[in-house]
């Protein structure tokens, strides 16, 4: 009785599988990342991995898009921490370059940089799940945040990135 049972449920346990047969990269966001000229270029690659982690999926549902979304999301993650520590590192550099405006009572870039990153975390979660309920009572809704996040995420490590390298 009991194989009956299971060989009655494996074709509904496949049928939802589809993802399985499909690991999510950012090679096709990291290659347009690679290959991109101008910041312009780099903001375009934003969405590449998950659309083609997506595109592979058949039958796609809003659970495999939203796993898509956060794959690619945390390489943007990943990205967005080197940057933070890269800028970190150029706040203390121009900390030490204006260290006698410092001294008379100027601002310091460490401070500030740290204000603004906590402001930027608030404001971005925020951001996002406003996004979501925009969407209540539709299935899309969570994807939509993460599409949100995955966005936000991404162009503050290319603001950031950008800004640690001047």
């Amino acid at each position: 009785m009991r194989s009956k049972i299971l060989l009655f449920f494996i074709p509904f346990a496949f049928s939802q599988a589809g993802f399985a047969q499909t690991i999510p990269s950012p090679e096709p966001t990291a290659a347009c990342v690679a290959a991109a000229t101008t910041d312009a270029d780099r903001k375009a690659c934003v969405g590449r991995a998950a659309d083609a982690c997506l595109a592979a999926v058949n039958g796609a549902t809003e659970v495999d898009a939203a796993i898509c979304v956060n794959a690619e999301t945390g390489w943007w993650t990943d990205r967005l921490n080197a940057a933070n520590a890269a800028m970190a590192a150029q706040a203390e550099a121009l900390d030490r370059q204006h260290a006698a405006q410092i001294a008379k009572g100027g601002p310091k870039m460490v401070d500030d940089f740290a204000l603004y990153q906590a402001a930027w975390k608030d404001w971005s979660e925020k951001r996002c799940i406003f996004e979501a309920m925009l969407r209540f009572g539709k299935p899309d809704r969570m994807v939509a945040a993460s599409t949100c996040m995955m966005h936000l995420i991404a162009d503050q490590a290319l603001f950031l990135e950008a800004s640690a390298a001047r």
